[in-house]
């Protein structure tokens, strides 16, 4: 099974090819420069793992929650190799991402996982996941909210992602005690993209690459852009 990955979501930009068990990934925090150094490294995945575009089985990548436009980066690119190449695609969740990364590196953690991240105009993208075996499950949906709901949580969990750092005075000046754990600069990667891509696939959890759309969650996107512009 080969699967190429590709993640925009946040200001970090990756990109990564599991081969039949073995993941080759590239990683930068890059602010802005998503459009100059996606493509170069799926190429650069691609070689280092050996592996041709004519060889693989399927194209994933982080549909978000995320940033507006890193969204459609990620969605057009999949879009268009899917279609150039025939082969279907694997959406994502990009809190999903971020929520295997914190267990595979905290996997004896108390309580549950909420991945937060900053979704600008006093809001935050988030997700809770629990542990069943050795993987992570979505509890309820993922939302956009306002950071104090995320203070009436109330149930033992550690927490990661810029939604949390975003809003310091609010969860971690003095952070409630059900916060058993705070681990910052978490960011979405390639490398849990394609992870997870892998056991989706496996579950035949694949669509068809001119049905793939970001998850933005919150529907009125474009027009609040278009009303703080005014502002």
């Amino acid at each position: 099974m080969k699967i190429l990955a590709i993640e925009t979501a946040t200001e970090a930009c990756s990109a990564a090819v599991y081969n039949d068990g073995e993941i080759t990934a590239r990683f930068e925090f890059a602010p802005r420069e998503h459009t100059q150094l996606i493509l170069p490294m799926l190429d650069d995945v691609l070689e280092d793992a050996g592996v041709t575009r004519e060889e693989l089985a399927a194209i994933a990548f982080g549909c978000g929650p995320g940033a507006f436009t890193g969204l459609r980066i990620a969605v057009g690119i999949a879009q268009g190799l899917g279609l150039a190449l025939n082969k279907p695609l694997i959406p994502i969740s990009t809190l999903a991402t971020m929520a295997e990364l914190v267990l595979e590196n905290q996997p004896d953690a108390e309580g549950n996982y909420i991945a937060a991240l900053d979704a600008r105009m006093g809001e935050v993208y988030w997700g809770e996941y629990a542990k069943q075996g050795d993987e992570l499950v979505l509890i309820g949906e993922e939302q956009v909210s306002t950071p104090e709901v995320l203070t009436e949580y109330g149930k033992p969990a550690i927490v990661f992602g810029s939604g949390w750092e975003a809003y310091q005075e609010t969860f971690l000046q003095n952070p409630p005690p059900w916060i058993k754990g705070i681990i910052r600069e978490v960011f979405p990667s390639a490398y849990y993209v394609a992870k997870l891509a892998a056991a989706a696939w496996l579950r035949g959890e694949t669509i068809d690459a001119a049905d793939a759309e970001p998850v933005y969650l919150r529907n009125n996107v474009a027009l609040k852009k278009g009303e703080q512009g005014k502002a």
